[in-house]
């Protein structure tokens, strides 16, 4: 329990003490007026002798010497007591204009105050700045002691005899630093006291006391070493627990020697903290890798960062820096280092076996597409020379299967073209460059023109359509587009085919559009696989190769490919062609008669 210890304590009575001196004021008065009569009474007589020898005169002064005696006496008490009085007067006035000022001190002091009893501990007095601080009335103020004051959590932290903690009526704890003088009041001995607020302070003082707690646990617990020393380095003022992990020698005997971390440095890396120093001085700050050797021989590896530290003047004060151990890092950056190293190498063997197998499988391609194709040619040949040379003999029967014999070879003759162009689309050596489609569309659609000279379609194209691409399998792509259009609107008498062109991001979009047959393209599976068809061979022919062929031609420009399409309301086909060369279309091995092949398979896959 806080109570206030007055400074300057009052006496227990001080009417005792007042009453002895007017005592002693009242015995010297008396004993000095005794002893001027006692004097007066023994020398007067003689006085008066020496002064008149005469027996008359003398008798006459004998007669008034008593009415001297008590006028001279009378004229001494009147003037002492009026100095007496006017003293009195002089300290009564002092002492009301001194309480009038300690009374209006108080009241209207900005600071809470009151009075209160010295052993009782009540509170006699309280002002205004007391009420509207704490919260309380006047009225309850002055029924309360000391210990209604006090709050319940205790006295703040520090031992701190002149720290209070109170509480106000709100239950708000508030923390006081209080200065107490002794006075008297109602006749009784009281203390005065005058109770300054410094919670803000105090709470200050707390989170500050709490914050370096917080920030010396943390860098307790940090794994990196974190240091402070003087600008020159020659001194160091701070280094964290971590030192002894990552070192192997506690923090204590590298703050005593500073130039143990330069001693702890490996020789061959020692160059690299050198230069990392002149770094910091010349740039202020600085950064690198090092090793150290520990006590105990092993090596770790340091990443090393430091930086000046400046006043607000810009003057160099300190140097601060993080050591950090990388040892593992540096462990797994070697093994990631070796991982990738090994992967580079699968990953060359693999192409180059993958190399090895694409070459025997051109050159497969190559040999089957020839010894297929001499046979059909032949078999093809032989059925138009029976038809020919033997149309009597083999009458209408067999003309008619020497007719399907000669189809069916050319058929499968076509086949072979569009798989040997297919296989040769991803091996091309793409060549991409500005090309305008639109004079390509137009001659498309041109020789099929010429081919079936009795269709009417119209045909819709933009003056210009620019695009980036290699001609050549562009060309094929739009040969396949086109025929497959021309073909499936064959039955309607009022064709058209329609070819749009729009940006998209990074590039451009084409569509081809017909009012052909159509079909269903949400029961459709595999739309772009080879020998998909949605037709019957006997509504329209082809072999199913085209759209496999126009989306590895799209895929080689990084474009993509789509299709939408109902029946009997006609197909849209939408793909798109990269502005810039795409990453697939960088030279890739390729046979020298590739395009040529590709180019020689164009009219079969017209009926694809």
């Amino acid at each position: 329990m806080w109570a206030a210890r007055p400074e300057n304590p009052v006496t227990p009575q001080p009417q005792v003490a007042f009453a002895r001196r007017a005592t002693r004021s009242a015995l010297a008065i008396g004993g000095a007026y005794a002893a001027v009569g006692f004097g007066w009474i023994l020398l007067s007589d003689a006085l008066m002798q020496a002064l008149w020898p005469d027996p008359a005169a003398l008798a006459l002064a004998q007669r008034y010497k008593g009415l001297l005696y008590v006028g001279v006496t009378a004229l001494g008490l009147v003037l002492l007591l009026k100095a007496s009085y006017q003293r009195m007067l002089r300290a009564v006035h002092a002492a009301r204009s001194s309480e009038l000022q300690v009374n209006d001190l108080f009241l209207n002091h900005p600071e809470p105050m009151w009075i209160h009893d010295a052993q009782k501990l009540r509170i006699l007095r309280v002002n205004a700045a007391a009420t509207r601080h704490y919260g309380w009335p006047e009225a309850d103020f002055l029924a309360m002691t000391l210990h209604d004051l006090q709050s319940p959590d205790g006295a703040p932290s520090g031992g701190n005899p002149d720290m209070a903690c109170h509480r106000k009526r709100s239950g708000e704890r508030l923390f006081v630093q209080v200065t107490a003088h002794g006075l008297p009041c109602d006749g009784r001995p009281a203390v005065m006291v005058l109770a300054r607020d410094v919670t803000r302070d105090v709470l200050a003082r707390h989170a500050l006391v709490r914050q370096e707690a917080q920030y010396r646990q943390l860098h307790q617990s940090l794994g990196e070493v974190l240091w402070l020393a003087r600008a020159d380095g020659r001194e160091m003022f701070y280094v964290s627990p971590a030192a002894e992990t990552v070192y192997g020698v506690p923090a204590a005997q590298l703050l005593q020697d500073p130039d143990r971390w330069m001693r702890a440095v490996h020789p061959e890396d020692l160059r690299t903290a050198l230069d990392s120093a002149r770094q910091l001085a010349e740039q202020g700050h600085a950064e690198c890798e090092y090793r150290i050797c520990r006590p105990d021989g092993s090596t770790r590896w340091i990443s090393d960062r430091k930086k000046l530290i400046r006043d607000d003047e810009g003057l160099v004060t300190m140097v601060g820096g993080i050591a950090e151990d990388i040892t593992l890092q540096k462990a797994q950056d070697h093994s990631r280092a070796a991982m990738q190293a090994e992967l580079e190498r699968l990953v060359a063997e693999r192409t180059a076996e993958l190399e090895r197998l694409n070459s025997e499988l051109d050159a497969f391609t190559r040999t089957a597409a020839h010894d297929l194709k001499s046979p059909l040619n032949a078999i093809a040949g032989f059925a138009n020379l029976l038809q020919r040379r033997f149309a009597g003999p083999l009458g209408d029967e067999g003309l008619r299967m020497a007719a399907r014999i000669e189809r069916s070879a050319r058929d499968m003759a076509g086949l072979v073209n569009d798989l040997l162009g297919l296989s040769r689309v991803s091996t091309l050596d793409l060549q991409p460059r500005p090309v305008d489609l639109a004079p390509m569309v137009r001659a498309i659609v041109d020789d099929l023109h010429l081919q079936d000279p009795d269709r009417r379609v119209a045909l819709v194209v933009p003056d210009a359509l620019h695009v980036h691409c290699d001609e050549g399998l562009v060309r094929s792509l739009l040969l396949n587009l086109l025929g497959n259009a021309w073909k499936f609107s064959a039955r309607r008498p009022a064709a058209h085919i329609t070819v749009r062109q729009h940006a998209v991001a990074g590039g451009r979009q084409i569509s081809i559009e017909d009012n052909g047959a159509g079909f269903d393209a949400r029961q459709a599976v595999g739309l772009f696989k080879p020998f998909q068809r949605f037709h019957g061979t006997a509504d329209f022919s082809g072999t199913g190769i085209g759209l496999a062929t126009c989306q590895r031609i799209v895929q080689r420009h990084g474009g993509q490919i789509w299709l939408r399409s109902a029946p009997d309301r006609g197909t849209t086909v939408c793909f798109t062609l990269p502005d810039a060369p795409h990453a697939s279309a960088q030279p890739r091995p390729a046979c020298p008669e590739a395009k040529a092949q590709i180019q020689a398979a164009e009219p079969a896959s017209l009926t694809a």
